[in-house]
């Protein structure tokens, strides 16, 4: 009968069941001083995975995790993965499972395409900031702006923190990576003078003239104002509660939960003028709906609306805006403008940039802070400060 041949010199003979691995040394069969990483590999599907480490101990926890996860159906990824097998991977696992928006999505697979696109062949273990930077620096200029290498940074960083969380790769190297100096960065928003946003407060007679007081007295995102319904306004309490969005997914506008960050979801106080603008609305579009009758479409109830109830669009928010600035001679405006505007204003008032961020809904590194107001005041009065402001 032929002899089995020996095992690998340094490590545990290959198992065949799915789920089963081993640790061993690189270099076993050499003096103590020259030997190289431990190892811990698992097999799956028929291959072997592998993750390296400093320590036995450190390996064989690893092997005790990558088992649990084999167990569990997850993906093991190694070093010598490419990184278009663990977008695909990252794409497939772990997009389904987050509470994403459509919109969303549709950002992180754009950027997963650039990525596969420029660096799909290239192994994990050869990623390194310099590579990606390289090609960072060809796609700026090919007119990338930098806006968008922020996104394509940011999803690899995701899903590089994917595989580091599984001893794949020693650390995530999109954390390192610096955006090329000369890519093209967006227009700097405009920022309204205290006059120049009266003026807009004073066109009583526009049919949207409470939803430019909304932002401008308390800066919400165009999307976070078109998207509010009358649930979410307290004009007992003088409060209006952050919770939804109004988005343009694939041509269809929707109102979704889903906000922009977890910051975004605020609850922020009226100054008295804002709530007698919103009980005129609200009367105004009492009469609106009256007139329409069976034409009206109830749809979400919400505070801004077409003359018969349907959810306002971008564009023609945009519009609108846009006309009536350039009839009151301030040339044309971005519905963004009027939310950078309140940003501006409140700090040219004073107000802590602490205090700023939380009324836009801004994440940070400010969490004492929140904690105490969010300990003794639900709410961010920073709208109470606009009031005065533009009076």
């Amino acid at each position: 009968m032929a002899k089995k041949p020996p095992a690998e010199p340094g490590h545990h003979p290959k198992a065949r069941g799915n789920g089963t691995g081993s640790v061993y040394q690189e270099g076993a069969t050499k003096p103590v001083a020259e030997r190289g990483r431990w190892v811990a590999q698992v097999k799956v599907d028929g291959k072997y995975r592998r993750t390296y480490h400093p320590t036995k101990t450190a390996a064989n926890r690893a092997l005790d995790e990558m088992r649990t996860e084999v167990n569990k159906g997850a993906v093991i990824v190694d070093g010598n993965t490419t990184l278009a097998d663990l977008l695909d991977r990252w794409e497939a696992k772990v997009l389904p499972a987050k509470n994403l928006s459509v919109r969303t999505l549709d950002t992180y697979r754009w950027a997963c395409s650039i990525l596969r696109a420029d660096l799909g062949t290239t192994r994990l273990r050869g990623l390194t900031a310099d590579v990606v930077e390289e090609t960072f620096e060809r796609r700026a200029d090919a007119g990338m702006s930098r806006a968008s290498l922020v996104k394509v940074r940011s999803v690899l960083g995701m899903s590089l923190e994917w595989a580091e969380r599984r001893g794949s790769i020693g650390r995530n190297i999109a954390r390192i990576v610096d955006l090329p100096a000369g890519a093209r960065r967006a227009t700097e928003g405009r920022s309204l003078t205290a006059e120049q946003a009266r003026a807009i407060l004073a066109a009583t007679e526009h049919r949207l003239h409470a939803l430019w007081t909304v932002m401008l007295y308390l800066g919400l995102r165009p999307g976070e104002a078109t998207g509010l319904t009358w649930a979410d306004v307290d004009l007992e309490q003088g409060i209006v509660h952050v919770r939804r969005s109004l988005k343009l997914e694939r041509g269809r506008l929707v109102v979704d939960e889903r906000l922009k960050t977890d910051r975004s979801r605020r609850s922020l106080e009226m100054p008295a003028q804002l709530v007698a603008t919103l009980r005129a609305h609200r009367t105004e579009q009492t009469k609106a709906r009256l007139r329409a009758g069976e034409l009206w479409v109830p749809a979400y109830d919400l505070v801004f609306t077409t003359a018969l109830g349907t959810p306002l669009g971008p564009r023609n928010v945009h519009r609108s805006l846009t006309q009536l600035t350039q009839r009151l001679g301030l040339g044309p405006v971005h519905p963004h403008e009027l939310r950078h505007s309140q940003a501006s204003l409140l700090s040219a008032a004073g107000v802590p940039m602490e205090r700023i961020a939380d009324q836009l809904g801004h994440d940070g590194t400010r969490m004492g802070l929140l904690v105490y107001r969010h300990a003794v005041k639900p709410t961010v009065d920073a709208g109470m400060v606009m009031g005065e402001v533009l009076s």
